[in-house]
């Protein structure tokens, strides 16, 4: 199956949890317990995703399991619809000029970016189903940095995902609430 460049916004999309995204690395299954210093904060350039329609639990769950330095615990699940409704009142109420997109970005095999709109399959080589939010402009206020904008957006943004905790770490499978259960 060919995996389309544009993002649908029906389409569900998670990022790995790693226990640093949580207070003093507890975690937990509640919103409120996520360290807003370090979710969804860009590093290369963006924010890791799987879009969730071509990728399952299990492979998501062993992508985040290799990387390195971290200790995977589940997922942050949210739809695209909800990304940019947050994204359009962030702008009209708080930040007119922030900017921000989900965008495709399949890998290799080496886990390097594939150029733009290259032909990529579920069964291709790499982690065809990769994504990023990219944080075009964060919009500081003054001499603010720009962390502090993404972190107010994120804020924001979080009360409309899910958070989904692996409930057997040891396990290759993962083992917990569906991506495809989720509103």
């Amino acid at each position: 199956m060919l995996i389309p460049n544009n993002i649908e916004s029906s389409e569900k999309l998670v990022h790995y949890l790693f226990t640093k995204h949580f207070k003093r690395k507890i975690i937990s299954s509640e919103i409120s317990d996520l360290n807003n210093r370090e979710i969804l904060m860009p590093n290369k350039g963006g924010v890791s995703l799987q879009r969730t329609r071509y990728c399952n639990e299990n492979k998501c769950k062993e992508f985040a399991s290799m990387i390195p330095d971290r200790v995977y615990c589940g997922f942050l699940l949210f739809s695209k619809q909800d990304f940019e409704n947050v994204k359009s009142n962030y702008i009209k109420y708080s930040r007119p000029d922030f900017e921000a997109i989900l965008k495709h970005t399949p890998l290799n095999e080496n886990f390097e970016y594939l150029p733009n709109n290259s032909k990529v399959f579920v069964n291709s080589p790499g982690n065809p189903a990769h994504s990023d939010l990219i944080y075009l402009n964060p919009a500081q206020i003054n001499e603010e940095k720009p962390n502090t904008a993404i972190r107010s957006f994120t804020r924001k943004f979080l009360q409309f995902c899910t958070l989904l905790i692996d409930k057997n770490l040891e396990s290759n499978d993962y083992e917990g609430i569906l991506f495809e259960n989720c509103n």
